[in-house]
C-alpha cells in the first residue's frame, strides 16, 4: 500500500480534471497493525449488525445519528 496512488490529474485546457485508478484489483496488506485493525473494525460491524436485530426501525435510527 506504501506505493499506492489514487490516480492522476490530466490537463483539459484551462483546468486540470483527476482520474482516479482502478480499485478493482488484489491488495496485498502486510502492516501487521493494519491487519489488526481491520480485524478489530470487522469484529465491531458484526457487533452492530447484531444490535440492529433489537432495533424496530433502523431508518429512524440512521436519521438521529
Amino acid at each position: 500500500m506504501k506505493n499506492f496512488k489514487a490516480g492522476t490529474y490530466i490537463s483539459q485546457g484551462s483546468f486540470k480534471s483527476f482520474v482516479p485508478n482502478e480499485i478493482n484489483r488484489i491488495w496485498q496488506i502486510d502492516d501487521p497493525e493494519v491487519i489488526g485493525l481491520l480485524s478489530k473494525a470487522d469484529r465491531q460491524l458484526g457487533r452492530l449488525d447484531m444490535y440492529s436485530e433489537y432495533i424496530p426501525n433502523l431508518d429512524l435510527l440512521s436519521e438521529c445519528m
